[in-house]
């Protein structure tokens, strides 16, 4: 899944203390997971076939207003831009109805059905055992990390992302996403606290 930054902005989600708060995304040290202490770890068998769309469960406000659902395909991350672009194109502006995930060997294989046309596939690789997390069989896949700095209208600012797919106790496959953004005043590194986005989905399972 690509780490989004859809409707995070400085202005509309609320600010925690002015300080900013420490990263949290896998390897970033703290409390966080430590890649090294999971790189035996199973992963969770996400294999089965889940609605192509899945509902917001919780999130923050802005998500909450703007984001009430997302697109399976966007769950599972991408090898790079170009072929998310590739993906798009073969998608012809069609939402998928449903998406089979076959989970073997920290790959997804990921299937997209649609009302008409053509299915779309493509593999999603959670190999590299630094970047993607496994917490165990009935566990989570966590992955993350940090960006560079940007600049907003009101000074510097930089952001951390982290992600994770899971099962929940139905079989429903579940999709978190966390994003802070660090802000800073216009014409120094004084750093005026951290925005914080949140947002957690349900993707059905379909029966067979």
């Amino acid at each position: 899944m690509r780490l989004r930054t859809l409707f995070v902005t400085t202005a509309s989600i609320a600010c925690c203390g002015c300080l900013h708060s420490p990263p949290s995304y896998p390897g970033a040290g703290g409390k966080n997971l430590e890649p090294a202490s999971y790189a035996s770890s199973l992963c969770p068998d996400l294999s089965g076939r889940y609605e192509g769309r899945g509902l917001l469960v919780d999130g923050d406000t802005v998500t909450r207003q703007a984001q009430q659902s997302l697109r399976i395909d966007y769950a599972f991350p991408f090898k790079d831009a170009l072929e998310a672009g590739e993906l798009q194109a073969a998608e012809t502006g069609r939402y998928p109805q449903s998406g089979a995930i076959n989970w073997s060997d920290r790959r997804a294989t990921v299937t997209l059905a649609f009302a008409s046309g053509q299915p779309v596939e493509y593999i999603s690789s959670m190999e590299d055992k630094d970047r993607f997390v496994c917490t165990g069989r009935n566990g989570k896949i966590v992955w993350g990390g940090g960006s560079g700095t940007g600049r907003s209208e009101f000074g510097p600012n930089s952001t951390d992302s982290s992600a994770a797919l899971y099962l929940d106790e139905h079989g429903d496959l579940m999709v978190e996403d966390h994003m802070q953004v660090h802000m800073s005043m216009l014409f120094s590194a004084i750093p005026t606290g951290t925005a914080k986005h949140y947002s957690i989905y349900r993707f059905k399972r379909i029966s067979d």
